[in-house]
């Protein structure tokens, strides 16, 4: 069986969510087959670890496939190579269908964030991705979702889904990064980079209104008030987005100026670390698909603070504190115990390190292997 696998996102320098699971999907399925040949498209050359795979399996060879425009890479010059040379199956596990299709295709569904939280996109935004996602619906053999939640969510707003046709694939982490340490000063030299000293909580995702930044920093700005001589600080890694301004409003408050440190988007090679010497990672998001950085953050030893909404009950199971993500005061006492209570940082850091040890990329290759092979039939 020839696999194609839509790498334009996997390609991508500064990777975030769907850009992770995408190279670690293509990566681990390249390594776990060498029955199928692999083409890996994408709209620049392939960089990175994604040359070496291709190097190193001979099975596995890529395919750039130039556009002279901005966008409709894949509905433009993807859509054309699937019309003249098809693969027998197109995987896309992190974007829109190409419009046109000889190859049978399978589509990840990350979440549908848009239909619940409108407000959070623009109009094109949106329509855009309502209508790609009913396109990926009718059009492809098999769908990909991320967690049962989002399972029922696809189910809950296109009725014209069938639930025969989407299987559920959870995520996995890098286990050769994400590991705890016997010595924290392993550790020092990122700590010393990024001018950080303990105590300090983490957050790390994109710095937007959909993730509940400004929950976190109201919440945050209560802690300060509260204690004004507890040294606690508060890390945000990730990218500023187009609705920035509020965030940057609260950033300035004299309240939490000093104790709130931004540091935009870091090398993944520079988490771990960030993430096993902070007192806990807290993730205050409104809604989320799956929520890979709980078990990132688990799979160091480190206490996670999440919201209780979308797929992360689910996800981090029993050990993780859970707080109304509406309810700032709910996320301030959860902090308050986090810092108090030594006893539970350490129950909930053992119990995390065996919630993340149940999900592996290698394990969500194969499960994606066999519905890629369900869809030639």
């Amino acid at each position: 069986m020839i696999i194609g696998i839509d790498a334009s996102r996997a390609n991508r320098a500064h990777k975030t969510g769907v850009e992770w699971y995408a190279y670690h999907i293509i990566k681990n399925l390249v390594e776990i087959d060498p029955d199928d040949d692999y083409i890996l498209y994408s709209d620049k050359p392939l960089e990175g670890d994604l040359v070496q795979l291709c190097k190193v399996h001979s099975n596995c060879k890529q395919t750039v496939l130039h556009w002279p425009l901005r966008y409709f890479w894949t509905l433009g010059r993807l859509s054309w190579e699937m019309i003249v040379r098809p693969p027998d199956v197109l995987f896309v596990p992190a974007h829109t269908l190409p419009l046109f299709s000889r190859a049978k295709m399978v589509n990840t569904i990350h979440d549908v964030a848009f239909m619940v939280y409108p407000q959070f996109y623009s109009t094109l935004d949106r329509k855009y991705l309502q209508w790609s996602t009913r396109f990926a619906l009718s059009r492809a053999e098999q769908i990909i979702t991320v967690s049962n939640f989002t399972k029922q969510e696809i189910m809950r707003y296109f009725l014209m889904a069938q639930e025969d046709k989407i299987s559920v694939v959870y995520h996995g982490y890098d286990r050769e990064l994400y590991h705890p340490i016997t010595h924290q000063s392993v550790d020092n030299p990122v700590l010393d980079y990024y001018h950080l000293e303990r105590p300090y909580f983490i957050y790390v995702g994109r710095l937007e209104s959909k993730k509940n930044i400004i929950g976190l920093l109201n919440a945050f700005r209560n802690f300060c008030q509260e204690r004004p001589q507890d040294k606690t600080k508060l890390v945000l890694v990730g990218k500023r987005s187009r609705d920035y301004a509020p965030i940057n409003n609260l950033l300035a408050d004299p309240i939490i100026k000093k104790r709130a440190k931004e540091l935009g988007w870091v090398p993944e090679k520079d988490l771990p670390a960030l993430l096993r010497q902070s007192l806990a990672f807290i993730y205050p998001s409104w809604y989320e698909g799956f929520g890979l950085p709980i078990i990132q953050a688990m799979a160091c030893g480190t206490p996670v603070i999440a919201a209780r909404v979308g797929s992360l009950p689910e996800i981090g199971s029993q050990v993780a504190l859970y707080f109304d993500p509406a309810d700032q005061g709910d996320l301030l006492e959860k902090m308050k115990q986090l810092t108090d209570d030594s006893a539970l940082r350490h129950q909930l850091s053992q119990a995390g390190l065996k919630r993340a040890a149940q999900f592996s990329w290698s394990r969500a290759a194969v499960q994606t292997l066999e519905i890629l092979k369900k869809s030639h039939g």
